[in-house]
């Protein structure tokens, strides 16, 4: 489960990049807030193609600390929660919807993304179910 986390973060890491150099801002909903792309990935509102920084800060702070209950499952359903959040965070993101405009860089990221998160995803249930 911990490489699925590193995996998202820096998927999220190299999406961050690819959202400034493309200029691809966070839109959930068609919600638009009057910031820079740089400074929206700094403040936590992430992009169209990456996640909100606190989003893998979480996932790996969740892999890293022992879980103190006997179950163990805590981490999983944290990183399971994670990915289900990103997944749906892209699909409600106009860019998503328009595949035709995108250039390599953004289609590249959207791919991590969404690939990432499914993986997050996974590990995060396989993990609790086994615990």
């Amino acid at each position: 489960m911990r490489w699925a986390a590193t995996g998202f973060a820096c998927a999220t890491a190299y999406n961050s990049v690819v959202a400034i150099r493309e200029d691809l801002p966070g839109e959930p909903l068609g919600a638009r807030v009057p910031i820079s792309v740089s400074t929206g990935i700094l403040t936590g509102w992430g992009s169209s193609v990456a996640a909100p920084w606190p989003m893998p800060v979480l996932g790996l702070l969740a892999v890293r600390r022992p879980s103190h209950d006997r179950g163990g499952g805590k981490p999983g359903y944290v990183c399971a929660a994670l990915g289900v959040a990103g997944l749906i965070g892209i699909l409600i993101e106009p860019n998503t919807y328009r595949a035709r405009s995108w250039t390599r860089r953004t289609r590249r990221a959207v791919r991590l993304h969404v690939g990432s998160c499914a993986v997050l995803v996974g590990t995060g249930v396989w993990h609790s179910r086994g615990a």
